[in-house]
């Protein structure tokens, strides 16, 4: 009897012995559980759009071999640059970020959200066997590129920066006679030129030696768009083709909202003249009244090992509305076809399907694939103790920007504290994960209400309809200490539920709600005498798309309790400073010192 006693106090002796040598200031948190029910899978023949869900913008896409390779903008969000692999093109394996250095990211606060890594564009020099990921690093070093000779190993060369390369959004062509250009996209300001409308961008080509670096003059091969009397907003993301014996020149033209559209010039040689291809814009959904996907555009081609073309490109999933969706710009992919000797991704007027049927080029790729894939939908735990953070952890800027302020690529990252998110993922600047598998998350005396590094890991919010659970031990010290569950779309628009300790001294569970920079809902609830020492498990819900609630239990999920009202998802949209970036939903911990 006696060690049947025994076991049965078991448990609660580890929950104990497992809640100390916690410091003062941190929180223990178990692994944050991410699930959608959005989980209908693709018909048979079919597959699904979008192929990367989730806040996985601009993509750009190259083939080397039977080899697929892409890579999206990460903004302020660190690691940057997420690279993937497919042999597919449907099924992509996660090689991890490209900027994984802290001294290679370059963001200084005060800094917005959608500041940093701009429309990556990921290509193959063949002369020297490398991969290039040429980058705008806006508000850091601006333009720059990193090279690697094994993208699926997740290591990349420092930043070679491009300093005579104006503007945003470059790329790379290696041509078939071995020489190379960048294509950028500048204000026709910024080069000397004089605007004919605020948005008036030009395209302009340097020469690329892949050696020596940016060698002669630039030449301007684009202006003011396809119909510049219209004056559409911003030609950009330019990406350079040598298709035949015709040159392409494909850009982004009308801004990255409902506007957004794809467009496409054409050539004989590569410095041209550019002119317009008679079938434009290429892609767009601006004028399809009952899109499901909308906001279409900065498309990358690629041909399959069977000669077939395809295109990936951003677009956004709404939930209500033309414009409200908290899961960011996404990655779709779409057949191209030929038309009358140019590119069309899909005709005017058309919808673009979520539901796509695979050709024979498609299905003969997919029988022949090796690689399962990640389904960005359900991700899986935030981290686990054997191999710590996961791939799709983001950090809110630079875990160690602190040391980062005066730095720019005129002086270079000399002298600044450095972390490598690919060999500290079990322990970082504020975090340590143990071997059980929970997190000690440090806290920092910095408020997610400022442009700054708070102490939070988070994952991109990927679907409509969600549960976010984690399990936390945290006991707050004084006013202002603080921990629980982060949902962030930027400074001023953010969802907290957490624990802390008002101004009487007494701990407390709070639900906020901050839109617009002002808090729109507050609930607190004080635990009562024996839960206010216990673990606490934590839940949100997407009960419907603009209704998240929030919970609580004291006995490890088995009883709950809601707190406060439904929060509403409008808050987290991602229309708020320009729609670059999706909500994020993870943990933190603040101090009050």
């Amino acid at each position: 009897m006696k060690a049947i006693k025994f076991l049965s106090v078991l448990p609660a002796m580890l929950l104990t012995l497992c809640c100390t040598n916690v410091k003062s200031g941190a929180a223990l948190f178990t692994p944050l559980e991410y699930v959608t029910t959005d989980i209908s899978p693709a018909q048979e023949g079919f597959y699904r759009n979008p192929i990367l869900p989730g806040f996985y913008p601009d993509p750009s896409i190259c083939r080397v071999g039977d080899d697929y390779w892409m890579v999206n903008s990460s903004f302020a969000y660190f690691p940057g640059l997420p690279v993937w692999h497919s042999t597919d093109l449907i099924h992509w394996e996660s090689c991890g970020p490209a900027l994984s250095r802290s001294r290679d990211f370059l963001l200084a606060p005060p800094s917005n959200i959608v500041t940093g890594s701009y429309a990556p564009q990921i290509s193959y020099n063949p002369a020297n066997g490398l991969y290039y990921i040429i980058n705008t690093y806006v508000a850091g070093y601006w333009n720059f590129y990193i090279t690697s000779s094994d993208p699926a190993s997740g290591q990349w060369s420092e930043p070679v920066l491009l300093p005579e390369v104006p503007g945003i959004d470059p790329s790379i062509l290696f041509d078939n006679d071995g020489r190379a250009y960048i294509v950028s996209a500048p204000g026709r300001d910024a080069i000397g030129e004089t605007k004919l409308y605020a948005e008036d961008n030009a395209i302009v080509l340097f020469d690329f030696d892949w050696e020596k670096g940016i060698t002669g003059e630039r030449t301007v091969i684009a202006r003011s768009g396809v119909h510049p009397e219209e004056q559409p907003n911003a030609l950009e993301g330019p990406h350079l083709y040598h298709i035949g014996d015709k040159y392409f020149l494909m850009c982004a033209e009308g801004g990255t909202m409902l506007g957004h559209s794809e467009v496409i010039f054409e050539a004989s040689s590569v410095k041209g003249p550019y002119s317009p291809c008679p079938i434009n814009p290429i892609l767009t959904q601006r004028d399809v009244p009952d899109a499901d996907v909308r906001c279409t555009g900065h498309a990358d081609l690629v041909q399959s090992t069977s000669g077939e073309w395809y295109a990936v490109f951003l677009g956004t999933e709404s939930y209500d509305g033309e414009y409200n969706f908290n899961t960011g710009r996404q990655t779709f992919l779409l057949p191209v076809t030929w038309t009358g000797g140019q590119p069309v991704i899909l005709p005017a007027g058309e919808k673009l399907p979520t539901q796509v049927p695979m050709g024979d080029g498609l299905k003969a790729l997919a029988a022949a694939n090796r690689i399962q894939g990640v389904d960005t939908r359900q991700p899986g735990p935030l981290w686990n103790g054997h191999s710590g953070l996961s791939d799709h952890t983001l950090f809110i800027r630079n875990p160690v920007s602190g040391s980062l302020k005066g730095l720019s690529w005129e002086n270079g990252a000399g002298g600044a504290e450095d972390f490598d998110f690919n060999k500290g993922r079990l322990d970082g600047p504020f975090w340590h994960i143990r071997r059980s598998g929970e997190m000690v998350l440090r806290g920092k005396n910095v408020s997610l209400r400022v442009e700054d590094n708070p102490s939070a890991i988070c994952q991109r919010i990927t679907s409509t309809s969600f549960e976010i659970t984690t399990t936390m031990s945290f006991s707050p010290r004084r006013e202002g200490d603080a921990a629980g569950l982060l949902l962030f779309q930027n400074h001023d628009n953010l969802m907290t539920f957490s624990k802390t300790m008002d101004a009487s001294g007494e701990v407390v569970m709070v639900l906020e709600e901050i839109s617009g920079g002002e808090i729109k809902k507050h609930f607190s609830e004080k635990p009562g005498p024996e839960e206010a020492g216990r673990r606490v498990t934590l839940k949100v819900e997407a009960e419907t798309a603009v209704d998240y609630v929030f919970s609580l239990s004291f006995d490890g999920g088995k009883t709950w309790r809601r707190i406060g009202e439904a929060l509403d998802a409008h808050t987290l949209r991602s229309s708020y400073y320009w729609g670059f970036t999706g909500a994020v939903a993870g943990v933190y911990a603040v101090t009050g010192e």
